[in-house]
């Protein structure tokens, strides 16, 4: 009887490992987006500010694929912009506090779930010659 009830035990706990272990590989391939410049509450020279982004489990490109993915970006309340690569550069951005919104999205501009997304606010100042 004690073997029975050990056996059965080992075999619960070994259920119980399996059954953890998808969620633990999902995790590892959820998408990221992180923003490496402008950094959070940082101060740069514009007007043009670049913007230098890391993506991580997903392929920025154009194509339709089960890993294809665009970056829209959101500066202050102007319209997003899409792009297929992990940097763009803003052009005439006035001086001042701004936020930049950034969100990874699927080939078939439907968001990822949960959401892929991150923001940073930073400020412009413009050097006067």
């Amino acid at each position: 009887m004690r073997r029975m009830l050990e056996r059965t035990v080992l075999l619960i706990a070994l259920a119980c490992l399996l059954l953890a272990a998808p969620a633990e590989t999902s995790q590892e391939t959820q998408p990221r987006v992180s923003v490496l410049s402008p950094g959070q509450d940082a101060q740069v020279t514009g007007p043009d500010v670049e913007v230098r982004m890391e993506v991580e489990g997903v392929t920025l490109s154009p194509r339709r694929s089960r890993m294809g993915a665009y970056v829209l970006l959101r500066l202050d309340d102007a319209p997003p912009v899409k792009t297929f690569t992990d940097n763009f550069t803003y052009k005439g951005v006035g001086a001042g506090s701004h936020t930049l919104r950034v969100e990874l999205r699927r080939n078939d501009d439907t968001p990822f779930d949960p959401p892929v997304r991150t923001q940073v606010r930073f400020a412009v100042r413009i050097l006067v010659p």
